[in-house]
Parts: C-alpha cells; structure tokens; sequence
C-alpha cells in the first residue's frame, strides 16, 4: 500500500542555494562560462571536478579554489572521447562515493554560414557539442541511479538554437538537438529522481571576446580564405560604428555576464529547482524578443 502523501518542512531560506555534500562534475571548466559554473559550484559547497582538454590551464582554478577553502579537482579529458568521460565520472564516485551533478558545458563552434560549413568542422562540434554531451548524461545518469539519491544534469543550449543568426549554421542545428535531448532525458529519468534541465546563454562577454573585441576580431575566429559566404555575412551584419557599439545596442544595453549564467546553472542544482525537469532558462536580456 502507498504510504499517504505528506507535505514536507520547507528547506530554510539560508539553505536554499547550499550545495554542501555534493558533489560536481563540469565539463568544459577552464574558462569563460565553465570557469564561472566551477567558481559558482564551488562557492556553494560542492565538490567540483571540471575538465578540460589541457591539465595545465585547468589547474591553476583548481588550486585558486582549494586555496580559498573550496573544493575543487582538474581532470584532463576530451569531451569527444566517451572513453574519458568515463574514467572521470568512475573516478569521481570511487574517490567521493557519490555524483550528484553534470554540467555539460564542453563546446566546439565556428563562424560558418550553411553553404560554408564543411563535413569536418560538422563532426567535430556534433562529437563535442551533442555526441559528447548526450552519452556524458547518459554515463553520469547509469551512476546516479546506481547510488539511488537521484541527481541533477544541466545542458548548456545558446539562443543561436532557437533564434539563428545565421553564421553558426552547424552550432545552432547542433544545439537545438540538444535541447531535444534534454527533454527527452527529463522525461525517462524522472523515475529515478534525476532531474534535467538546460540554460540557454545569449550573447555573453568572456575575457576572450573582450580581448578579441580590442583586437578587432570581434568573432574571434581567424577564418579561413574559403570562408568567403561567412565573412560577408559576418561584415555586413557589423554596424558602422564598430563591435562595441553593437553590444550596446543590446535590449538592456550591454551582454550577459559569466557569472549570470552561473546563477541559474546554481538553481537548477539546488532545492529551489527541486520540483523543476524538462525546463529551459533563457539568460540573454531579451536578445532574442527583439530579433
């Protein structure tokens, strides 16, 4: 017999956004976005293992972290490489007997428009950026259910899928399988308690694009000499009065910040989004309202 329903106590508001006891695994996590989602996970208790494809530029946060009294690990993998998701995700419950949190952050794009977009920089975003991130789920899920405490995954999106620009032809079809995924994964996991969910980032300032924005490579990306259809379509979509003018033509006057982003991968991680699955959070300032 079904034991009747009871309403549990309300967790107290000082413990709403705790994530002490839990722990993380980032992909992703040397910079930019994955470098704010570390920080934030941190900051909230979770142990936090984030990966990249260079230990030596992921190390220095980790000792930042551990220094500042958090705890936080550097693991070397290639969010392509099943192989390597694998070993870190065992590692992470064999040295802390537990996993309660994937972040897929890991992402490969280009500035290409369609007709520019090759068969190679296809497969190497679609391993990295939906290959790699549906069966990084799919292994984090096995041990979650394995433990039996249910769990959280967050799927990093980007507005390109749902509103395209028109230079990130390969990213934006990409991501939008994704976001498919996604809710696809909140449904079958939902028995077991693991709750998935995505973030959707729109146009956000890194320490990356502002040294490219200085630079005057707004895109970041040195293209190459075939790339003739993107770089028109990239030329004619910049305003006279240069990158930073775009920027501040924004809906709300400026980009999202890293940090933004991190706030809501917070949520979905803790008991405020506790009854949340199958749910995106849009974070672009009305970018895409005003397209």
């Amino acid at each position: 017999m079904t034991a009747p329903l009871t309403i549990p106590e309300p967790t107290p508001l000082d413990q709403l956004l705790s994530l002490d006891g839990k722990v993380a695994i980032v992909t992703g996590g040397s910079r930019g976005l994955g470098e704010a989602i570390v920080r934030r996970l941190a900051e909230a208790g979770a142990t936090v293992v984030f990966t990249g494809r260079t230990l030596s530029t992921l190390q220095p946060l980790a000792d930042e972290i551990t220094a500042s009294g958090g705890a936080a690990v550097a693991r070397e993998a290639d969010a392509a490489d099943l192989d390597s998701t694998r070993r870190v995700v065992e590692q992470a419950v064999q040295r802390y007997g537990r996993l309660d949190i994937l972040v897929n952050n890991a992402a490969v794009f280009q500035n290409r428009v369609f007709l520019d977009t090759t068969e190679e920089l296809w497969d190497q975003e679609q391993a990295v950026d939906l290959k790699g991130a549906f069966f990084a789920a799919q292994i984090a899920a096995e041990a979650m259910i394995t433990a039996g405490n249910g769990g959280r995954i967050i799927n990093i999106l980007s507005t390109d899928a749902f509103r395209p620009t028109g230079i990130f032809a390969a990213y934006s079809t990409i991501k939008a399988g994704l976001a498919m995924a996604t809710v696809n994964m909140a449904k079958e996991l939902a028995e077991h308690g693991i709750l998935v969910n995505s973030v959707t980032p729109g146009s956000t300032i890194t320490q990356e694009r502002i040294d490219a924005i200085a630079s005057g490579d707004f895109a970041g990306d040195v293209l190459p000499k075939d790339a003739v259809r993107t770089r028109e379509k990239m030329q004619s979509m910049m305003p006279a009065d240069g990158p930073a003018a775009m920027l501040q033509r924004l809906p709300l006057g400026r980009p999202g910040f890293p940090v933004e982003i991190a706030d809501s991968v917070l949520f979905f991680c803790s008991a405020m989004a506790g009854y949340v699955t199958g749910q995106n959070i849009i974070i672009d300032g009305a970018q895409t309202l005003s397209r």
